[in-house]
Parts: C-alpha cells; structure tokens; sequence
C-alpha cells in the first residue's frame, strides 16, 4: 500500500487532473502542477535513466528556442536579467512529458473532468458579459471591464474573461478549448449521448469566445472551423468561405456611413456587431498598426539579437516617439506591453535565431501531426485529437498576428496541454506500429 503511495505513476495522475483542472481558472495551480509533473519526471529518469523524447526533433527546436531567448540576453548591447527570460518559456517541455505520462490515466475521464470545468468558465464569461460580476474576487480588486454604455444603461456589456485578468486571455484559453471540443463532437469512438453533450459544451464556449469581444479571437476561431471543416468536407469549407466572404461584403457597406463610427450601440447585438465591422476599418485599428511600425523599426536596428527580455519598456519608448512626432498619435497603452504581434515579438526580444525557433516549434508540431494524420482512422479518437490540434494551432498562430497571447502564463499552458494531448496519440500510433 505504501509503495503504491509512494509511485511515481500515483503522483503523476494527481497532478495530472490538477493541470486540467486548474488550467481553467488557477494560473499559480497550473504551474505548480507543471512543475511537480517536471520533478517526478526528473525523479524517474534518474531511476531508470530512460527518456523516450529525446530523438523527437519537437524537443531540440523547444531547446534551441530557450537558448537562443538567454543569448539573446547575453551579447546584446543592453543590460537585461537574460536568465529571467527562462521565466516565460520554462513550461515549453511540458508536450513531451504529457506525450508519456498520459499513458498512465484514463484519458477519456481525464478530459470530461476537463470539459466539465472549461463549461464552467464558458458559462461565467457569459455571464459577465451581460452583469460585469467577478466573484471570485473581492470587490477591491475586481478585474470587471465595460466594453461601452449604450444609450440607456441595461445595455452596458462587458468582456467576458472568466477568472483571467484579461479577455484577450479568456479568449485565447476557450480558442484552444473550442477546436479540441468540436472536433470531437463527431468521435465515431464515443456514444450519441457523449458527442451530443460534447456538442452543448462547444456551443457555451463559442458563445464564451463572442463574449471575450476579442477580435483577434473571433479571428483565430474563424480560422479553426475553417481547418475543422476542412476535415468534413472541404467542398463544404469552399462553400462557407463564399458564405462569409458575402456576409463580409454585405457589413463592409456600412462603412459608408458617416455615423458609424461615432454611433452608440443601443443593444448588445449592436455592440458585437460595431466591434466585428471595426476590425475592417484602418483608423479603428490605427494604435496597433502604427505598434507594428514601431516593431519593424526596432527590428532593424537590432536584427540578430533583438533587445533581450523584457527591455520593452525600456528601449521601445524611443521608436513610438519617432512615430509621435510624425503622424501626432497618442498611444493607448505603454511601450512595455509590446506590438501585439507574436512574431515581431519574438524576433524584437530574441533576434533572429529566437523568431526561427519559436516558428520551428510550431511547424514540426504541425508537420508530425500532419503526417500522423494518415496512419489514423477517420474520425477515431486519435483521429479527433490530432485533428483538434492541428485546428487549434492555426487558429492561434492566426490570432498571434495580433496579440502577444503566447506570453501569458494561462495560454500557453493551454497551448501545450493541446499539443500534449496530440504527442500522446503519436506516441499511441507509433507504439503500436513498432
């Protein structure tokens, strides 16, 4: 009894549906969580000195990624705390543990758990986008956000965000939940009754995304359905691509009005539709394109190393001057926030060699999905997995153009718990050929 207590296997699944778990509303659970998953691993492999991942190339590109973030740090001109850099991408090798301690739980019971507690926070994005309330807060530091007051004040919205801090990363946690959610609503592994409340669930946190009012969300969800119903039928995705490039053309009218964008929503259905029309519109997006502007500058002055961790705020000021004095712009937020573009991001802290390697850890996760693709059933569990994945990887990558999302602690554990979930049936499949 006391040996079982004591096994690392044990050990594993308690922390295991404590990352599921606390991955929906606890950031400080989740990397605690992470962090034990890191020690028994590290424990067992002392053991039994046996690391199945080490000739998977997903861990040399996580590798070659952290590396080049503290260089960067290192022989940059800057003064930086480049170990600190560690600090945002110490999680990365989280997937290549997952891929070979999922082995140990039931995985179909780990996820309801899961999908339980993601409808949960669906449920209270929603919500709070019609009350404001946050209660699992105290009142003095509530983190409740107004959107816009409407002519008279029931019609005052808010953006959803759950337990997070901010709706960008609600809305970046629920875009990773919802393609995982949707594809496996048609599991042909899983009974009607399963896949119908599987169904219900995607559908609260669609409604949830909508209510993050997150745009660059609303953006890399699009993108997911369209990879997603590619898998059904990409005749079907062909003819609902025409279907919004109308529906798109249709809104794209309104522009012509004067009014619009001085125009008070007087209802809620009028607020999400100003906020989907404004992502067309270039003054309305003109403080993160004249972000992008600044980002670009910054990268060609420092091409190859970037400015090191978190010198943003430091360093960045300079750029958004130059572009004051030119255009009278007044931005809305500070420099150290970033450009609200992963990419240029990347490439602005950690040169070069940190953008390749952040893209690199994308594509060959793509690339192993893709291929694995073929040595599944259509439409099997593993199927609906790496189908999950691959859809919720476009989709963050399409949203990143405009949101630094893969730097909050909540997504990106969220991001690996998905590519942790599509290693393991890779490994499944592989296992079972070999």
């Amino acid at each position: 009894m006391m040996n079982r207590f004591f096994s690392a296997k044990n050990w594993n699944r308690v922390f295991l549906y404590l990352l599921f778990i606390c991955s929906t509303f606890s950031i400080a659970g989740t990397d605690v969580s992470i962090a034990m998953l890191y020690l028994i691993t590290l424990i067992h492999w002392f053991w039994d000195r046996k690391l199945s991942q080490l000739g998977n190339p997903l861990l040399w590109a996580i590798l070659f990624f952290m590396a080049t973030a503290v260089i960067s740090g290192l022989l940059n001109a800057y003064e930086t705390e480049h170990l600190m850099a560690l600090r945002s991408n110490w999680r990365l090798l989280l997937p290549l543990l997952l891929a070979v301690i999922l082995a140990e739980v039931d995985e179909d019971r780990l996820l309801w758990v899961f999908f339980g507690f993601v409808m949960l926070i669906a449920i209270y994005g929603i919500i709070q986008y019609f009350t404001g309330v946050d209660w699992l807060r105290p009142d003095d530091q509530s983190f409740s956000t107004p959107y816009l007051t409407g002519a008279a004040g029931e019609n005052t919205v808010f953006h959803g965000k759950g337990n997070f801090t901010h709706h960008l990363t609600y809305g970046g946690f629920l875009l990773l939940c919802f393609p995982l959610l949707a594809s496996l609503v048609f599991c042909k592994d899983w009974n009607p009754f399963t896949r119908l409340i599987t169904l219900a669930i995607t559908i609260l946190v669609l409604l949830a995304i909508g209510s993050s009012l997150g745009r660059s969300i609303w953006l890399g969800t699009v993108v997911a359905s369209a990879v997603l119903l590619f898998r059904l039928s990409p005749k079907l995705m062909l003819a609902v691509t025409v279907l919004v490039i109308a529906g798109g053309a249709y809104l794209f009218t309104q522009f012509s009005e004067p009014s619009f964008e001085i125009r008070t929503p007087t209802n809620r259905v009028e607020v999400i539709q100003q906020r989907f029309i404004s992502s067309f519109m270039l003054k309305a997006n003109q403080d993160r394109i004249l972000m992008w502007e600044t980002g670009i500058a910054a990268i060609k002055d420092h091409f190859w190393l970037g400015i090191g961790y978190n010198n943003d705020a430091e360093i960045m000021p300079k750029y958004r001057d130059l572009i004051k004095k030119r255009t009278g712009h007044r931005f809305n937020n500070n420099a150290g926030i970033g450009v609200h573009n992963i990419y240029l991001q990347t490439w602005i802290n950690y040169g070069l060699l940190g953008f390749l390697g952040y893209l690199s850890i994308l594509f060959i996760f793509l690339g192993q999905s893709i291929r694995t693709l073929f040595q599944t059933t259509s439409f099997s569990y593993e199927n609906s997995i790496i189908w999950g994945g691959i859809a919720g990887i476009c989709g963050f990558m399409v949203a990143g153009i405009f949101e630094n999302n893969f730097r909050d602690g909540e997504v990106q554990a969220m991001l690996l718990i998905l590519m942790g979930l599509s290693l393991r049936q890779i490994q499944k499949l592989n296992d079972r050929i070999f």
